[in-house]
């Protein structure tokens, strides 16, 4: 993880290029990374392992803003508080770290300190994930499929982090292959236009809102 200046400057780096371990020598193919709004604490999720490895790694490292490691949130799992390629991670208006539980097809709200508080399992299986002043969160799924995911379809999620209910949902892009292509990263605007980031398409998508 690189923290840059406005221009571009190296202020501080967390891990070892090239090399996977633990924290605080090393991280282990990091997916995202969140800095918290009211301590400038840095959050971020490991890792992009090969699910099926039986070493796979699952779990959030905390460091605090001048890069001193402090803790390590969750461990490899499927149950409350581990995770399987935690791919995403927000944070919402009341403080709560909200995570992407890719391989687990779910939404999990912790606590900033790592406490489990609740899950929401009908986001699909997610890659990215906004949140906007009301709480309301916008999820991109770009890996359901009948193989991986039965029953789901690729596209943008959205409902509330209140109640977990999804209330709009935007289908994926039409393409040769029948499961369509959906942007991994997802990002939302004053307006309230999204923009997701298409891996598949090479290219970033606009949705405007109506």
């Amino acid at each position: 993880v690189v923290k840059f200046s406005p221009e571009g400057k190296v202020l501080m780096t967390l891990g070892k290029p090239g090399v996977r371990g633990n924290p605080p020598e090393a991280l282990t193919d990091p997916t995202d990374v969140v800095t918290d709004p009211r301590n400038g604490d840095v959050y971020v999720a490991e890792s992009h392992m090969d699910v099926t490895d039986p070493h796979l790694v699952g779990h959030i490292s905390v460091f605090d803003k001048t890069g001193k490691f402090l803790r390590t949130i969750g461990k490899t799992g499927t149950g409350p508080g581990e995770f399987r390629t935690p791919h995403a991670l927000e944070f919402d208006s009341t403080g709560r770290l909200i995570v992407a539980d890719r391989h687990n097809h779910r939404i999990q709200i912790l606590t900033k300190e790592g406490g489990f508080l609740r899950e929401y399992d009908d986001f699909g299986r997610i890659s990215g994930l906004a949140i906007d002043k009301n709480d309301v969160i916008y999820t991109a799924d770009s890996e359901s499929t009948e193989k991986v995911h039965p029953g789901w379809l690729r596209g943008i999620r959205i409902g509330s982090l209140k109640d977990g209910r999804v209330t709009m949902f935007i289908p994926a892009h039409k393409t040769d292959s029948p499961d369509g292509a959906m942007g991994e990263g997802i990002a939302i605007d004053a307006a309230g236009n999204l923009y997701t980031a298409e891996a598949q398409l090479r290219g970033v998508t606009k949705y405007v809102k109506n």
